[in-house]
């Protein structure tokens, strides 16, 4: 399973400025086709710097294991959030 890439990445509008809420489509290859899932996601920066992140998905819309998912989804999304490629 590996995550491709993210597709219609939008920001959400919010007033507290040190969090962000994004929808966006996640494109997953898992084992033997490539899935297109619609996702939200929240990033939330703490005091200190450090970075509090939500995820939600249907989990009826993919037929593989949750929480690889969610992990790979995590590290891929906090990695292009560190290379500043989401909107701001």
């Amino acid at each position: 399973m590996q995550i491709l890439k993210l597709n219609n990445v939008n920001k959400n509008e919010g007033v507290i400025y040190y969090r962000r809420h994004y929808t966006a489509e996640a494109e997953i290859e898992l084992p033997n086709c490539v899935e297109k899932l619609p996702i939200s996601f929240t990033i939330e920066t703490g005091p200190l710097g450090d970075k509090q992140f939500d995820i939600d998905f249907d989990p009826h819309r993919i037929n593989y294991p949750l929480v690889p998912i969610k992990r790979a989804l995590k590290e891929y999304i906090l990695n292009i959030d560190q290379l500043g490629a989401l909107p701001l």
